[in-house]
């Protein structure tokens, strides 16, 4: 057979090989720690054969079938789904089929698909698919025993869709390829048309951060309850090896709860048996199984107002994911923006409803017949988170909202930062004007033909001058009624004090200025008694 896939029998062939080695995997992970429990066990009575049929039963439970248990404890059919068993057989199933795309060379050197890649591929998946489901249906139908019976149609089916949705992981895992030098890289999703690769990468990272959420409350849950969980462990005393057989029983059921605690944190309600139910509001719980992980549910009652606030947690993923689809599909056109969108909370909310849906199941006819999320609870308040978390997400960074507000701040800002500084500016001022000392008032420019040295007075000074001058030539107008001597004796007085004048005003030059205004004489009261003396004053003839 050649490996390159020129032939159809090669892909269906090897697709058959891989389902009969990842069966055989598979059933080695159950028929293992049940032998090794068998042995070890003391006080049991189960043989080796016994041991077997228990791990097949738990195969087909692990598969997401269902088996009927008559064991009068409990008598009824079981179809609780131990989602840590299913995620190891999906593993084992994409893990073959890896091996037998890269063995079919898919992709050629340049990065494309080759020539009847995806007839070679189809053809080993469906070989894969139904050798995988009927050897589940042939190990449901040898695993029968007085208490337990596999459904085989169940076995069948839920085989079937582990096997299309395992080998399909493979396949598409066996196409990516790190880039070289010389060979360029291959992503899965960049085979998708746009903007649908970006849409299945964006919801695969919500989904991832949802199912961590509940994750993270279920450990904090088992953290706080670890008392609680003690005595149970005590109380069962299950020794060494059955200690390690719980032990894996729990780790296999222990992503289900995790997906228990995403719906409550969701705003659903998840059911622990007839007319029970846990959600944010409060939890009305029965009696459980002795298992010590049921430990972690909380006790009946109502709980308080804030945990209401865990809506807050499945909300970060969701916008987390909407963050990276709208910086994703930015360059694309705004008809394909819009279509991964949409497209994008939808994927969301049809698989966290999905995976829900599986985690639903019941054990036995008795009040544990309902377990799980109540999925009308759910629906509303699952769409609602992601539709508001992706809402807002792409309001904030795909319009132009974010801009204009940024302009706004920057706007307001800069009005304020002119403002202060106006204020500073003017406070400044303010201030140096209060610190700076007063300056006198600088003398009038003295007329031309005056003396260097005498400057302008003020208006009463002068007036004062005037007056003073004024009155002591009209004295000496009138002095005496001769006119001939007293004329003389006028003229020289009136030059004396004139030349007494301006000496006072060279003198006062060395003075302060505000000493000067009040002592010196002012040059127009000294040209007014001048006046008066040539001529300003005259007198009567005869006088």
């Amino acid at each position: 057979m050649s490996s390159t896939g020129d032939s159809i029998a090669t892909p269906l062939v090897r697709g058959a090989l891989a389902a009969a080695l990842s069966l055989g995997t598979a059933l080695a992970l159950v028929v293992v720690p049940a032998l090794a429990a068998q042995v070890a066990g003391t006080r049991s009575t189960a043989t080796a054969l016994d041991a077997i049929i228990i791990a097949v039963n738990v195969l087909v439970l692990g598969h997401g079938g269902g088996i009927v248990l008559s064991t009068g404890i409990i008598d009824g059919a079981v179809t609780l789904t131990p989602f840590g068993l299913l995620g190891l057989l999906l593993l084992a199933s994409a893990f073959g089929m890896r091996r037998v795309g890269r063995a079919l060379r898919l992709v050629r050197d340049d990065g494309v698909l080759r020539a009847r890649a995806l007839r070679d591929a189809g053809g080993a998946l469906g070989a894969y698919a139904v050798v995988y489901a009927f050897g589940v249906g042939i190990l449901a139908g040898i695993g029968r025993s007085a208490a337990t019976a596999p459904v085989v149609t169940s076995a069948l089916v839920s085989g079937a869709m582990v096997a299309v949705l395992g080998g399909l992981m493979g396949i598409l895992w066996s196409l990516r390829r790190e880039a070289t030098s010389t060979v360029p890289g291959v992503r899965v999703l960049e085979l998708l048309p746009s903007p649908y690769g970006e849409t299945a990468r964006s919801a695969f990272i919500a989904l991832i951060g949802l199912l961590s959420v509940g994750m993270l409350v279920t450990v904090v849950m088992l953290l706080a309850s670890l008392p609680e969980q003690s005595s149970l462990f005590d109380s069962l005393d299950p020794g060494v090896v059955g200690a390690l057989v719980l032990t894996l029983v729990q780790l296999a059921l222990l992503p289900l709860l995790a997906v228990w605690a995403l719906v409550v944190v969701v705003g659903g309600t998840v059911g622990v048996g007839t007319s029970t139910g846990v959600s944010l509001g409060g939890a009305e719980t029965g009696v459980l199984p002795a298992l010590p992980l049921l430990g972690a549910f909380p006790g009946p009652g109502v709980f308080p107002w804030w945990a209401w606030l865990l809506l807050v947690l499945p909300a970060a993923p969701v916008a987390l994911g909407a963050v990276r689809l709208v910086r994703g599909v930015e360059n694309l056109e705004r008809r394909d923006q819009v279509t991964a969108w949409i497209a994008y909370p939808v994927a969301v909310i049809v698989g966290v409803l999905l995976v829900a849906g599986l985690s639903t199941g019941g054990i036995g006819d008795g009040r544990l017949v309902h377990l799980g999320p109540q999925m009308g609870s759910l629906v509303l308040p699952l769409a609602g988170i992601v539709v508001i978390a992706t809402g807002l997400v792409i309001t904030v960074l795909a319009t132009p909202l974010v801009p204009w507000t940024r302009a706004k701040i920057a706007s307001l800002r800069e009005k304020v930062e002119n403002a202060e500084n106006a204020e500073n500016a003017e406070n400044a001022e303010n201030a140096e004007k209060s610190a700076r000392p007063e300056k006198p008032e600088r003398a009038e420019k003295p007329e031309e033909g005056a003396p260097a040295g005498a400057s302008a007075s003020s208006s009463d000074g002068a007036d004062e001058a005037d007056g003073v001058i004024g009155d002591e030539g009209a004295e000496a107008a009138v002095g005496s009624p001769d006119g001939d001597g007293t004329g003389d004796h006028t003229e020289a007085t009136v030059q004396d004090e004139e030349r007494d004048v301006l000496d006072g005003d060279v003198l006062e030059t060395d003075r302060e200025p505000g000493h000067a205004a009040d002592e010196m004489p002012d040059t127009a009261a000294v040209e007014a008694a001048e006046t008066g003396e040539t001529g300003g004053v005259s007198r009567p003839a005869g006088s």
